[in-house]
């Protein structure tokens, strides 16, 4: 008799100890909202560290624009901040490197005896009339390397003297380079020293060099040359 009474209270006791047990308290929301937002920001985190450091930083600015943006309190964004200037420079350089070498157009044709290989650049500014001028390099296989300046829809005016050239690269003083006149009439003028120009140009982010032009007169003209690609012009002169 007393052991049916006692497993009853047993049960009951149990029970009631159970009721008593408190309830875990509710997650703090803003610490879940903390915990979330650093989730995120760490996915992001790595993709910006990816394209870092794997050359491609104008997507790793946006990225780390968005993690500074969106997720400003988290560890992620303190850690973009670090190199995300760094990366900005970098991004811009390579904007404008790509910018520069889109300026040059080369060209390969076969000619007699081999490939003539030609690169050309229009000026910075364009002239009156649509007419442009351009700077060309060409290797031919039969008349060796040639720098000119080349006209469209102009002529150069040779009556003050286009004997020599002044020609400054980027923000030296202007030197004087002997130029020459095609006896076949074309509306080129001929750098004489191909070799000295090409070697200076290449170390130079611009040219500027001074011309006369046929009912347009005076004409500082600036060739942004920072994009050259001297692996376009394989057949350089021996030296």
């Amino acid at each position: 008799m007393r052991a049916h009474l006692i497993l009853p209270i047993a049960i009951s006791l149990g029970l009631l100890a159970c009721s008593r047990t408190p309830a875990p308290p509710a997650p703090d929301p803003a610490a879940v909202a903390k915990a979330d937002a650093e989730a995120k920001a760490n996915k992001q985190l790595a993709l910006y560290e990816q394209m870092r450091n794997g050359g491609s930083a104008d997507i790793a600015v946006n990225l780390g624009d968005e993690i500074v943006k969106s997720y400003p309190n988290t560890s992620a964004a303190a850690q973009v901040q670090k190199t995300l200037g760094e990366v900005r420079d970098k991004a811009k350089r390579e904007t404008e490197s790509k910018r520069l070498s889109r300026l040059w157009a080369y060209n390969s044709v076969p000619e007699a005896g081999g490939i003539q290989y030609s690169a050309a650049i229009a000026s910075k500014e364009s002239l009156p009339g649509n007419a442009r001028i351009r700077l060309v390099l060409r290797q031919h296989p039969k008349w060796g390397q040639s720098v000119y300046l080349l006209l469209d829809n102009a002529t150069f005016d040779c009556s003050k003297g286009c004997a020599t050239l002044p020609v400054a690269f980027d923000d030296a003083p202007a030197q004087r380079m002997k130029a020459t006149i095609p006896p076949t009439g074309e509306p080129a003028l001929f750098i004489d020293d191909d070799k000295g120009f090409i070697a200076k140009m290449e170390k130079a982010q611009k040219v500027s060099i001074d011309v006369n032009i046929f009912k347009v007169g005076a004409k500082t003209e600036v060739f942004e040359v920072g994009g050259y690609d001297a692996s376009k012009m394989p057949n350089k002169p021996k030296k």
